[in-house]
């Protein structure tokens, strides 16, 4: 029972129930008779609800079953499910918190009679059984019941409303007049609408929820993004399979997307929910090819000339005496992933600085936390792991490996845009062919700070929690790139501050910030011993607004790796020894 405790805990649908030593039993008992617990949610409450039941019309040596105790001609099991229904209904009506509220033995057998031949007194003798032998209604006051846990009650609400209201609308209404109280029915009779009726039973309750396009309203409210939201949630729940297969479900899916990418930039949502829309986008299908796709990198020119690097009294004016560009954003976890789809981690040309430190070797990399080696970055729960979040816990190796996987493959890609793909493959004026690389600490200050100042952070000189994805945001976590435009810096880059500290291929030296211009180029030594640090930028997501400032440096070894560490890249003329 331990192992399955512990297994359910990790299903957010399942934590609360887990802790309840009553539920626990039961999710012991599907286990036991199907072999594992269903995966769909609605599918298991509803198992639930009929192994508890279950109970009431066995017979436990010469006891009578509940069926047969009540002796209601032509009285069904089924009947005493919906019976709770229309009690689970009634009850989440009156809920006011989290809580399930009590419910009288008056009103409860009230609402049963209908269900029992209109008789008051079977009523009572079916309460006296729920009392004696409890299960889906434990006794909680004197004269008073609840729900053993608040999803049992809003499943079987939207069971209720399932079977009694034939208005597709009625679901969303229900939700526009009290969000908060219906929003969980409104989610689980959509997905158990799918499995019991029809998946187009489903899409019409969400369709009646979001009818219109973003673009269709001419000034979005707060709760348009939130009815939105939640249509999302509920196409994840029928899920996307399904309304895939559907045209309706791919317009309304198309529709959602909009709604979700739009609550991810809209400056009016709150960080909370756009941090909430960026993580069901990412469930829900992100469609910017330049956040998910490496050849699709977006770069943005970064001219040539002087910017004030540094900070206070040690600010200097510094040179970049080349064009650059750089990627937009933080490369993704699925930009990374085509990298380890198209075999990246066993071309041995891509790893020669690893190879020589001993820490690459036949297609496997081995970091300082690894116990083994290994052939991909480390797996992240969610959000880390979400394709439009950035990607994590990549050593400085790894990051190396990937700009010359991505430099030969938009070398070769017939659509990387100009000017980029004259670069890497002449290199224009110069004759040498660019590279895609890490940036060096001028090129990463200068584009996160622009020339005109010298601005502390890249959008100005205060800290701004609802600008970058830092400790005092209190996301907690990653960030889908984008999700901060706010914070974007004078060239329109984004996620420059917050969300991941981000490599470099400079080498930290201490005392020695900001060097001068001429001393750059030593620092850039690729095949430095493992032991000398290079510097990170940028801060992260549980890092002080102290952290996040344009001219803020860490330093690791490049063989560490960790859930705030990533890494974003730069075409630029640096040539390599």
């Amino acid at each position: 029972m331990k192992q399955l405790q512990a297994q359910a805990i990790k299903r957010k649908d399942l934590r609360g129930l887990a802790e309840r030593p009553l539920l626990l039993t039961v999710m012991v008992q599907l286990h036991t008779f199907q072999g594992k617990l269903p995966d769909d949610r609605t599918e298991l409450y509803n198992d639930a609800v009929d192994l508890l039941m279950e109970r009431w019309q066995q017979r436990l040596g010469q006891e009578t079953g509940l069926v047969q105790h009540l002796d209601i001609p032509h009285l069904k099991m089924t009947d005493l499910r919906d019976g709770l229904c229309d009690v689970a209904f009634q009850a989440h009506q009156l809920t006011s918190s989290e809580e399930t509220p009590d419910i009288r033995e008056s009103d409860l057998r009230q609402c049963l009679q209908t269900y029992l031949g209109g008789s008051w007194d079977k009523a009572g003798q079916f309460v006296q059984y729920i009392r004696e032998r409890s299960g889906l209604l434990i006794p909680h006051k004197t004269d008073a019941y609840r729900f053993p846990h608040r999803t049992f009650q809003e499943f079987l609400a939207a069971c209720y409303l399932l079977r009694t209201d034939h208005d597709p609308g009625r679901p969303a209404s229900l939700v526009q007049q009290d969000f908060d109280r219906w929003r969980e029915v409104f989610v689980l009779a959509c997905g158990f609408a799918a499995r019991k009726y029809s998946i187009n039973k489903a899409l019409a309750f969400i369709n009646h929820l979001c009818p219109e396009g973003v673009s269709d309203i001419a000034s979005p409210q707060p709760q348009h993004w939130r009815f939105a939201q939640l249509a999302a949630d509920a196409l994840l729940e029928v899920g996307l399979l399904g309304v895939k297969r559907e045209k309706a479900g791919q317009v309304l899916l198309e529709r959602v997307q909009e709604w979700i990418e739009g609550a991810m930039r809209h400056d009016e949502v709150i960080v909370k929910d756009r941090v909430q829309a960026d993580r069901t986008l990412g469930l829900l299908g992100d469609r910017r090819k330049d956040v998910l796709d490496p050849l699709q990198t977006e770069f943005i020119k970064v001219a040539d000339g002087p910017f004030k690097m540094g900070e206070k009294s040690e600010t200097i004016m510094m040179t970049v005496p080349y064009i650059y560009y750089i990627s937009k954003f933080p490369v993704t976890q699925s930009q990374f992933r085509a990298f380890v789809d198209d075999n990246g981690y066993r071309h041995e040309a891509y790893w020669p600085e690893a190879k020589a430190a001993g820490v690459w070797k036949a297609g496997m990399v081995q970091g300082r936390y690894d116990d083994q080696p290994r052939g991909k970055p480390e797996d992240f729960d969610e959000p880390f792991s979400l394709p439009n979040h950035p990607v994590v816990g990549v050593t400085w190796y790894e990051a190396l490996a990937y700009c010359r996987w991505l430099t030969e493959r938009l070398q070769a890609w017939e659509g990387t845009p100009e000017p980029v793909r004259i670069l890497l493959r002449t290199g224009g004026k110069t004759g040498k062919p660019w590279s895609i690389t890490l940036p060096n600490e001028p090129e990463w200050e200068k584009a996160a700070r622009g020339v005109e100042d010298d601005r502390v952070y890249p959008w100005g000189n205060h800290a701004e929690p609802n600008f970058a994805n830092y400790g005092e945001t209190q996301v907690n976590a990653t960030s889908a790139v984008g999700c901060f435009p706010k914070g974007a810096s004078p060239f329109k880059l984004e996620e420059m501050s917050g969300n991941v500290w981000e490599w470099t291929r400079s080498l930290y030296e201490e005392d020695s910030y900001p060097a001068k211009p001429n001393e750059w180029t030593r620092r850039e030594n690729l095949m430095a011993d493992q032991a000398k640090d290079r510097v990170l930028r940028g801060g992260s997501w549980f890092d002080s607004d102290y952290d996040v400032r344009c001219a803020s440096r860490s330093r690791l070894g490049p063989v560490y790796w960790d859930l705030f560490i990533g890494f974003r890249v730069v075409a630029s003329p640096f040539s390599e020894p």
